[in-house]
């Protein structure tokens, strides 16, 4: 709301000075703190005394401490206010006045009654040391210290070290459970905080990683349950010791509440890739230190060689916009075209857009597959004879396609009864009459004919064609077809992670240009520029706070694990279930 405040001061000769103060918040504060909208300077003010809201039923004062204030002469919690309403605030008057035009609210403040602050006064509303309150200092101190040592020390001391657990078996066909003879565990005052949500369901066995008391958890009982955590990288060929020599909880502070464990910190990561070169001569990575200001372009992992399986990263550059080799021929723009696509057995167009192909994986960082069942089948039918339509060839299997084609067909020939204008005499005979071998012949040869024919529709541009690449061959002086197979990248970005679930309610348009793609070979990903439009560093402001680990791991499953499969400990949990 926009506020018009005015502060009066009366002179001696009678005259008042006011000084106005425009202001435009969501709330106007009132108080002796310089973080409200009106401060009102003086010991007799609390930091804040209240709050005036502009509401749908008019405006409203709301004291902001636990007392009350007063509001024309009566003692209240919050009150509706309005033109000519006084508000008294310690030696202040607020007036509520009648706002000029193009404001939605004007005030009057005036100090009208003294502010006693002599240091009397403050000391007779203040206790300012034990004696005022009867208590000796050092008679405390003493019992304190005895209380805090008996507590904290010799009480967790003794139960973990001369009491034993009682053993309770609360049914039969139930394992032993430990019951502490306190209602509370002794060691409670140990405990440094509340342990974090992955670690709860060990948080009263403080034994299964505290091994010994008052010595730090070591790295093998992390990894005798972690065993699995990769390095950050090789060790061997790159033995940096910043990263291979520190320990666990260096990055993994546990008891810090239920707050994810990992570090997060740009410095964090920064600390080495500002400049690699130092840590690692020999490496071809970019340097990187902030993902706002300071970040190399994207280079996806695109399929140059599909028949050796082999990718290759290359930069998202303008000039040089790399392409994927998949064996894939499918144009994105043909089915996201405005009028939609022509859907078989179908009057309408059916308009498609990326969710009809592209469905979510189960939480739905990725997308499942694409399945020629699921997504194609509808559209893109397999079937080759039009006087049998409900024959299907099937996907994926270009010889079983072919040898289906002349199966059918010679046993078309041989059976008869042929619906087809164009098919010879013989083939067109009333089914079950018996051939001679001149006749058996010729039919086999139009079924040899008529094979190579659909086999040449089936795998032309029309069909297979229009999404894959198409081998052709001459094998034994017949044609021979054969799909090149498709390879696609699993993942452009191997070692970046992108949640899709988290930018639902951006249209997939915003970040890949399918409409206007018109061969399979490009890769529909956007430079950095498009993520730095919402994304900043760690402390980013008007834009999303990012730091490394928000899109990037540190431990990679493709790294040695951080210990040698044979020195890895036993688990602790299960060493304690297996003592008697």
């Amino acid at each position: 709301m926009d506020a018009l405040v005015s502060f009066l001061t009366r002179r001696r000769d009678g005259a008042i000075a006011s000084r106005d103060l425009d202001i435009t918040t969501e709330a106007l504060n009132f108080g002796r703190g310089t973080g409200n909208e009106v401060e009102l300077p003086g010991p007799g003010v609390m930091l804040k005394e209240g709050v005036l809201h502009k509401r749908p039923g008019g405006l409203f004062f709301e004291s902001a401490k636990q007392g009350s204030v007063i509001v024309d002469g009566k003692v209240v919690r919050s009150a509706p206010v309005g033109i000519g309403t006084r508000i008294q605030l310690g030696g202040y008057d607020v007036i509520i006045l009648n706002p000029p035009p193009g404001k939605d609210v004007a005030v009057s403040v005036e100090l009208t009654r003294p502010l006693d602050d002599t240091l009397e006064t403050l000391k007779a509303r203040s206790v300012t040391s034990l004696q005022d309150i009867g208590v000796s200092k050092r008679r405390w101190a003493w019992i304190s210290a005895l209380v805090v040592l008996l507590l904290f020390f010799a009480w967790p001391l003794v139960d973990t070290y001369l009491l034993e657990p009682e053993i309770r078996y609360d049914n039969p066909m139930e394992v032993a459970t430990e019951r502490a003879p306190w209602p509370v565990a002794a060691d409670v005052a140990w405990v440094s905080g509340e342990i974090s949500g992955p670690h709860k369901f060990v948080a009263k066995h403080c034994n299964v990683c505290h091994e010994t008391p008052f010595v730090q958890v070591r790295d093998a009982v992390c990894l005798s349950c972690h065993e699995a955590t990769g390095h950050h990288v090789d060790p061997v060929k790159m033995p940096v010791s910043g990263i291979t020599d520190v320990g666990c909880q260096t990055c993994h502070k546990e008891h810090q509440g239920v707050q994810h464990i990992v570090r997060n910190d740009q410095a964090f990561c920064a600390g080495c890739h500002d400049n690699l070169k130092q840590w690692a001569p020999q490496t071809t990575l970019a340097n990187v230190a902030h993902f706002g200001n300071d970040h190399p372009q994207f280079s996806p992992a695109v399929v140059v060689d599909p028949a050796a399986r082999r990718t290759e990263r290359l930069v998202l550059e303008k000039a040089t916009w790399p392409k994927e080799n998949s064996a894939l021929t499918f144009p994105h723009k043909k089915h996201l075209v405005a009028e939609g696509i022509i859907v078989p057995g179908q009057k309408d167009r059916k308009v498609l857009d990326c969710g009809n192909c592209h469905l979510p994986e189960p939480g739905g960082v990725g997308f499942a597959p694409i399945s020629m069942q699921r997504d194609c089948m509808g559209c893109h039918l397999l079937n080759f004879e039009p006087t049998a339509p409900a024959r299907t060839l099937p996907h994926g299997q270009p010889a079983e396609a072919q040898l289906i084609l002349k199966e059918f067909y010679s046993d078309l020939a041989l059976r008869g009864g042929a619906e087809m204008e164009e098919a010879p005499a013989i083939v067109r005979r009333r089914p079950g009459t018996q051939l001679t071998e001149s006749e058996r012949l010729e039919a086999l040869a139009w079924a040899d004919r008529k094979s190579a024919e659909a086999g040449e529709r089936i795998f032309s541009k029309s069909v297979c064609g229009a999404c894959h690449a198409v081998t052709k061959a001459e094998v034994v002086g017949r044609p021979h077809w054969d799909i090149v197979p498709v390879v696609l990248a699993d993942r452009w970005m191997p070692k970046g992670r992108f949640d899709h679930v988290r930018h639902v309610a951006q249209d997939c348009g915003a970040c890949h240009a399918a409409r206007a793609s018109e061969t399979a070979s490009d890769v529909l990903l956007p430079q950095i520029q498009t993520c730095q439009n919402c994304h900043g560093g760690e402390r980013a402001e008007q834009k999303v706070p990012s730091t490394c680990i928000t899109c990037h791991d540190f431990h990679f499953g493709n790294q040695p694990r951080m210990t040698a499969p044979g020195q890895r400990p036993p688990h602790r949990a299960a060493q304690r279930a297996a003592t008697p």
